[in-house]
């Protein structure tokens, strides 16, 4: 006689001082539909009134929710979380998420059903496509082009902000979320389910603040980020111990200023001599190729926005073709030879440029 478990699933949610964001996620969650689950806080330290406003939310909607304390890091809170869930699916939110769709969970355990029985094992993961939350329409193009991005299963495309799916099983034999550095643990356990399982695009959306595109600039945050999953593939980890005095030092500014870090990547390029460098800037440009796709992609959304097609839903013809035609091209080794001299080309030009705008102004 096989025994039902208590719950079909566990959302599992880091926190440090989320009164803002979390009691509305809990609220949502509440009234979500079809499915039976419990929520864990993984608390890294709050000082405010996150927990209780949270434990608050769920007696109104009558949820079941445990909070657990834990050392402060976003890997190790979820880890933790993953150690007190007491269901075999889990999922991973940020506690700025946003739900609107009461079957969101529903449709999604529907969903990650239907792509093990296709798969015949459970080392599939599931992500949500991501709508951003704007208060303003400005660079309706840019964001019609990174939400549709979200709804694809390609690397660099999925991110802790949609949401991860996976069983507890299958994120146990991928040894849960990198502890060991306390940044972009999302995109190594993304690229980990890559090389050994499958992402499906789960149905509806889940929202997102876009604030920080918005104050930062949409533009130069994306280059930020572009930059940034670089230095994660290519190993050069130093850069994001260096980059926190950047952002210490500019976290009152309006707009986000590239130059303090493109600095920092010149500088550490060359710290372990000019061979290592010409090295880090040969597989930066095989990064660049591998993601060249982008540029057809791009080229789609163009055409589907115009057409009123919802992000993700339309034809990709440029990108079927890039797939077939182009890519094997691209990414060979004179063509990465190519693009690491390309990259490099803009990318110090983009440094001069900085470094006389800075030049010429005002004291």
């Amino acid at each position: 006689m096989s025994i039902t478990p208590e719950y079909e699933l566990s959302v599992i949610i880091p926190a440090i001082n989320e009164i803002e964001n979390l009691p509305d996620l809990i609220t949502a969650l509440g009234k979500q539909q079809g499915i039976h689950f419990e929520i864990i806080i993984a608390d890294g330290g709050s000082h405010d009134e996150t927990l209780p406003l949270c434990h608050a939310a769920a007696n109104a909607v009558k949820i079941q929710l445990q909070s657990i304390d834990t050392p402060a890091g976003r890997a190790r809170q979820m880890n933790a979380g993953t150690l007190r869930a007491r269901a075999s699916d889990l999922l991973f939110l940020h506690a700025d998420t946003t739900i609107d769709d009461p079957m969101l969970l529903a449709n999604a355990r529907e969903a990650m059903q239907q792509a093990r029985n296709a798969a015949n094992n459970d080392n599939i993961a599931g992500h949500f496509p991501l709508r951003f939350i704007r208060t303003n329409d400005d660079h309706d193009g840019g964001y019609y082009f990174y939400e549709a991005k979200t709804t694809l299963n390609r690397r660099d495309c999925i991110n802790g902000d949609q949401g991860f799916w996976l069983s507890k099983r299958y994120v146990q034999q991928l040894n849960g979320f990198d502890e060991s550095l306390d940044y972009m643990e999302d995109a190594r356990l993304a690229n980990k389910i890559f090389d050994t399982g499958h992402w499906v695009t789960l149905p509806s959306k889940v929202g997102t603040s876009a604030r920080r595109f918005e104050s930062e600039g949409l533009k130069q945050r994306q280059t930020l980020n572009a930059l940034l999953c670089n230095f994660e593939r290519i190993g050069l980890h130093s850069f994001f111990d260096a980059a926190k005095a950047a952002y210490r030092q500019q976290s009152q500014a309006n707009t986000l200023n590239l130059g303090p870090f493109l600095i920092i990547i010149h500088r550490l390029s060359f710290a372990k001599g000019f061979r290592r460098g010409l090295r880090y800037w040969m597989d930066t440009g095989s990064y660049v190729a591998e993601n060249a796709w982008q540029l057809a992609f791009q080229k789609d959304c163009r055409r589907n926005r115009e057409a009123g097609v919802a992000q993700g839903d339309g034809q990709q013809f440029s990108l079927e073709f890039y797939d077939q035609c182009i890519e094997p091209l691209i990414t060979s080794l004179p063509a990465r030879i190519v693009t690491a001299l390309l990259t490099a080309t803009w990318f110090y030009g983009l440094l001069v440029t900085k470094q006389l705008t800075r030049s010429k102004a005002p004291d």
